[in-house]
Parts: structure tokens; sequence; C-alpha cells
């Protein structure tokens, strides 16, 4: 399954919670099945790209880093996988 998550860094934290967040990353790692990690220019957050069936990985792997960001995560499709049911759909 195909997930974007999208993340935001939750307002006003210090540059001491900053480290204690990249000390976390560097020991807990990427999410299950990331295929793709940007992080926004002006620092605020940014978009992860997974591929992976472990649901249950990914939500602890959110857990890992909920006291500093706040995720909105989608199930996505490609165009190759949507469209015929788009074309079943409006048929």
């Amino acid at each position: 399954m195909l997930f974007i998550t999208t993340y935001k860094v939750k307002p006003y934290i210090t540059k001491a919670e900053t480290a204690e967040l990249m000390e976390v990353f560097a020991k807990q790692g990427s999410a299950p099945g990331e295929i793709a990690h940007y992080v926004n220019a002006d620092g605020g957050g940014g978009v992860v790209i997974s591929d992976t069936a472990d649901m249950a990985g990914s939500y602890r792997n959110n857990l890992n880093y909920a006291q500093w960001l706040e995720f909105d995560t989608t199930l996505v499709l490609t165009v190759d996988q949507a469209v015929p049911h788009i074309l079943d759909a409006i048929a």
C-alpha cells in the first residue's frame, strides 16, 4: 500500500527539543517501506512517501515522533491503479 504522510513541527519547540527529536530520529530511523522523505525548506515539516503493508509498524514509527510532530497520513493509489475504478464508476 502506498501512503503519503505530511508532518508539521509542533509550534514553538525549543532548540533543545529539536536536538532531542534528532536524537530519536538517529536511533529509530525511517518509517517502514519509506521510499522518499522530503523536508520543507522553511523547516516547518515535510513529506514521507512509503510503500508498505506494515500499518502497525508505521503507526509505531509515528508514535516515536508524536511529541514533536503532527501527522496527516493518506492512503493513495497510482494513476494506473485508480483509472480503471474511475472509468467503471462513471460508466
